[in-house]
């Protein structure tokens, strides 16, 4: 038995982080002028794929983001550190962790492996919807990690997204949709699979908020169920051109992390 477990990433279409800038944009209108944008985060994901199947990951990410106008483009690329079963493979992609069951057949023993991880390629556009703020997306997964140390599946994945909101006073509720096309690797059977979150942030005051959504993942293989997890996050400006935020979902399904916690910081230059 073979096992795909795919983590979140800092700029997953739909999630708490990428909706919070969203929210942002609701107060100001897009801007000429070019921003460039470095960020960061660490995040810790715990959970299990069957009896037996524990894991463990850690990974940091780092990754440049710019902004002109409507248009909006990252490219971010995480290292890796997981104990995890032999036949898990740790995967990058999605809006949270999900296992994907590859094939039939029984290994044992954990093991450690550290590296980095699959680059990620994101863009994104702020259509002129007047009252909300909607945009689309594009994003592909580059595959940079290792797949003799199954940090990867040594596949290109592509997706596209789009997201919705609106601020009413100091709630702006969103919903978020994707689909990536998964990469099949030999002797692999996946499909491609639709992601959804739905939430709301609250605003506190100028330069916070907190934000509470519900994600969606279908399954890449028909042998497990669907994932589902409850987020919660909070992020603050510490000054206008440094941002940091703290996250953290909660497993409802089987497929699904028991836990995940995650720590970012952006900064302005």
């Amino acid at each position: 038995m073979r096992i795909f477990l795919t983590l979140p990433i800092i700029l997953a279409a739909a999630s708490p982080a990428l909706a919070q800038d969203s929210s942002e944009q609701q107060n100001v209108g897009p801007k000429d002028e070019t921003r460039f944008q470095l960020f960061t985060g660490v995040d810790h994901v715990k959970g299990d794929v069957g009896e037996g199947l524990d894991y463990e990951t850690s990974f940091a990410t780092t990754g440049v983001a710019v902004t002109k106008g409507r248009f909006s483009a990252s490219a971010s690329l995480p290292y890796i550190s997981s104990t995890a079963p032999q036949e898990v493979i740790i995967n990058q992609g999605g809006l949270f962790g999900t296992p994907l069951l590859g094939s039939s057949g029984t290994q044992n023993g954990q093991v450690k492996r550290e590296g980095i991880g699959d680059l990620s390629l994101n863009a994104a556009y702020q259509l002129p919807v007047s009252g909300v703020n909607a945009s689309v997306g594009a994003s592909v997964k580059v595959p940079t990690a290792s797949r003799e140390k199954g940090l990867g599946t040594g596949k290109v994945d592509y997706g596209v997204s789009g997201q919705l909101s609106r601020k009413m006073g100091a709630v702006v509720p969103f919903v978020g949709a994707s689909y990536t096309i998964i990469g099949e690797p030999e002797n692999f059977e996946t499909r491609n699979t639709l992601s959804g979150a739905a939430g709301s942030h609250l605003l506190l005051g100028k330069n916070s908020a907190l934000t509470a959504s519900y994600s969606y993942e279908q399954s890449a293989s028909s042998s497990i169920g669907d994932s589902q997890s409850i987020n919660m996050g909070f992020g603050t400006n510490l000054t206008r051109s440094v941002r940091i935020g703290v996250d953290g979902a909660v497993g409802l399904s089987d497929a699904a992390p028991d836990t995940r916690v995650g720590l970012k910081l952006r900064v302005g230059i």
